[in-house]
């Protein structure tokens, strides 16, 4: 008898143990989680950290508790916590209604990306990719990520599977534009930029870069209707404004060029790449219309920013003597007149009978000149040619190697290349083993100072 109600006495126990166990699990936990999802809902983020971790003082495997835990740090912007909370969960595989594998994967991924992890972030979404292999997000997350790092290929190939799932989704088909038009392959990317602009028209992306193409594709005039449309969107403003100024140049019109440039200019120095680009082709513009005072002005602000920004320190150096030097600024700044005039006095100062001089462009001088002197009285004067170059632009191969050719066809015996910048060190090569003689810069500037003395 006393064994029996001993037995009943410890069976009741348990039976009201485990009535307690049923009555937490079913109906008091669930009603907690519920008002920890409230409290982070309502911004009371501190008192639900709080309850997760009593929660989880009961029972540290609780996947609930743990997931919203991660949420709490995850309103507190604390994603190196959240993520431990996430990870605890995908660990031990116990997903929950709340908690499941999509959700917690899905946090993760963005969790590491706050924290710069790309490599785990990545791993988390091509895990959801084949959770959810009809989900075109996942793909499209795969795919950015793979062009931040430049795996162009994979990031294609990614963007390609996105946009067969969701062929509607523009940004799928403008990134793919973009890796496209990286790769020149023109059409494809002229396809995709075609097929998001169909899908929503006012896109400034579609309508930059489908002007980009257009310009490369010679069509200047479709080239300049997009970038006009382009300008609709604040982040290619100022670019669309320096193409629109680099077809204006191409075309001779320059005063075109200088109203873009300078609307461009006006938009904030933000961009900073965009704003070295638009103020060294200003000063191109001022350069060819021998306003050299405001070429300067242009270049030395690009100095300032970016002291190895493309030929722009030799183009200083070139032109800052002009403040200390009036001969050499009126020479480089001389009408066409006055600038065929000068260069033949200067080709007769050297001892030649000038015969023909005229002007290959506002920058450049051709003349033919004979020797007036030689070794033998009825020898006949051999025919050189003189070309002279007043420019901040180094004389390179390609033009010391036209020079020889003209030579060449004209029968001439040698020639002379000056110019009031330097020459590279390939056009120097090419000439010492040809009769080209080369003046540059610093003897130039004693040919005319010897020419205005005498």
């Amino acid at each position: 008898m006393t064994n029996l109600l001993v037995f009943a006495a410890v069976f009741g126990t348990c039976g009201f143990g485990v009535f307690i166990y049923f009555v937490f699990r079913v109906i008091i936990s669930p009603k907690k989680l519920h008002h920890l999802e409230s409290l982070i809902e309502n911004g009371n983020v501190k008192a639900a950290i709080r309850q997760a971790k009593t929660l989880l003082s009961r029972n540290e495997r609780n996947p609930d508790a743990h997931f919203w835990l991660g949420e709490c740090y995850r309103a507190e912007n604390r994603p190196d916590l959240a993520v431990i909370e996430y990870k605890f969960i995908a660990g031990t595989g116990s997903y929950t209604a709340a908690a499941t594998q999509r959700k917690v994967r899905k946090r993760l991924a963005e969790e590491y990306l706050k924290m710069g992890q790309i490599d785990e972030c990545q791993k988390e979404y091509i895990l959801l990719s084949r959770l959810e292999p009809s989900n075109y997000e996942n793909f499209y997350e795969v795919a950015r990520l793979f062009e931040q790092r430049n795996f162009t290929d994979s990031a294609l190939a990614n963007y390609r599977k996105a946009i067969n799932i969701n062929p509607e989704h523009v940004d799928s088909q403008v990134r793919l534009g973009r890796i496209y038009l990286k790769k020149q392959l023109m059409n494809e990317a002229k396809a995709s930029f075609t097929t998001a602009l169909k899908l929503d028209p006012e896109n400034g992306d579609c309508h930059y870069y489908l002007g980009k193409i257009a310009r490369a594709g010679g069509d200047p005039q479709t080239a300049l209707a997009y970038f006009e449309k382009a300008l609709h969107k604040k982040r290619y403003k100022q670019r669309a404004l320096l193409e629109r100024a680099n077809i204006f140049l191409t075309r001779g019109e320059r005063e075109r060029a200088v109203v873009e440039l300078k609307r461009a200019l006006s938009l904030g120095e933000e961009d900073i790449p965009a704003v070295l680009a638009l103020r060294y082709l200003l000063a191109r513009c001022y350069e060819l219309e021998k306003d050299l005072l405001g070429a300067v002005e242009q270049w030395e602000k690009i100095h300032e920013r970016n002291p190895k920004y493309r030929d722009v320190a030799s183009k200083l150096m070139t032109y800052n003597s002009l403040r200390a030097d009036d001969r050499l600024k009126d020479f480089l700044t001389a009408s066409d007149e006055d600038f065929k005039n000068t260069a033949a006095s200067i080709i007769q100062s050297m001892g030649l009978a000038v015969q023909d001089v005229f002007l290959k462009s506002r920058d450049i001088v051709e003349a033919t000149a004979l020797e007036t002197q030689s070794k033998w009285r009825n020898a006949k004067k051999a025919i050189i040619i003189v070309r002279i170059y007043r420019s901040a632009d180094p004389i390179g191969y390609d033009d010391i190697r036209g020079l020889y050719d003209t030579v060449r066809k004209q029968g001439a015996s040698r020639s002379i290349c000056v110019t009031t910048s330097q020459f590279s060190k390939s056009a120097i090569e090419f000439a010492q083993i040809r009769p080209i003689d080369l003046i540059d810069k610093e003897e130039f500037t004693k040919l005319l100072h010897a020419l205005g003395s005498g």
